[in-house]
């Protein structure tokens, strides 16, 4: 069953978040997943049979301007026609359509760039405590849902990451944040409990987890444009 972190916030597992939209709750209104896909049909890949009623509110990719913290979303604003990277899907679920789930496309992996999911997801965890009570889960419980709650007991309460771990550690001892993760927010208390873009720490992490591949698909057409043009004598 979730388990109470601070007054409206829990922490917990796939099945905890199951059985929250399944069955609805007397004290939870908000889910924030933290899971490799964000779709819902994760939950019936995962469990055969098992099925939620949904409504989407939004989907929000990389560049986007949307605030999930100020509950002013609207589904039908133009969005831009080439789309970079989903940050999260916002929508209804439940037999009621009464709770609102935040998801979100993590990995736990140590590579994975959680930091640039950090806002977001404080912000949807701030809103959900101000309307009611927010379990934030992953797969397990361990790694991924630990690592943002952490993050919020660190800005919230200003703790250092240490701190904050072991705070959470005294309500889920299973908690254990992957090493990449740990590192990122001993980052995020570095530069002030906030994700700058800006600070030379972040830049270096973004440089140290840069996928090669990922780099030479984006590298290779302006080279190739840039030999044609040297070939046919054009600028």
């Amino acid at each position: 069953m979730p388990v109470l972190v601070r007054e409206g916030l829990f922490i917990g597992n796939i099945n905890d978040a199951a059985e929250v939209i399944s069955n609805g709750s007397s004290e939870i209104t908000h889910v924030l997943s933290l899971l490799s896909s964000p779709f819902i049909t994760f939950f019936s890949d995962w469990r055969r049979g098992f099925e939620i009623q949904t409504k989407e509110i939004e989907k929000v990719y990389k560049g986007e301007k949307r605030d999930p913290g100020n509950g002013s979303g609207n589904s039908n604003e133009e969005v831009p026609s080439h789309r970079g990277k989903l940050l999260y899907n916002l929508e209804l679920v439940g037999a009621d359509l009464k709770i609102l789930r935040m998801a979100v496309p993590l990995r736990d992996m140590e590579n994975e760039n959680l930091l640039d999911y950090l806002d977001i997801c404080l912000d949807f965890i701030e809103r959900g405590r101000r309307e009611g009570a927010i379990l934030v889960h992953c797969f397990a419980g361990i790694s991924r849902s630990a690592s943002v709650v952490t993050a919020y007991l660190m800005k919230t309460e200003r703790l250092s990451q240490e701190d904050a771990l072991e705070s959470l550690r005294q309500c889920s001892n299973c908690v254990c944040p992957n090493d990449g993760f740990l590192e990122q927010l001993k980052m995020f208390e570095e530069m002030g409990f906030k994700v700058d873009h800006a600070s030379p720490l972040y830049k270096k992490f973004h440089l140290k987890i840069l996928d090669f591949a990922t780099f030479l698909v984006k590298l290779l057409p302006k080279l190739l444009v840039k030999i044609l043009r040297l070939v046919s004598g054009t600028k």
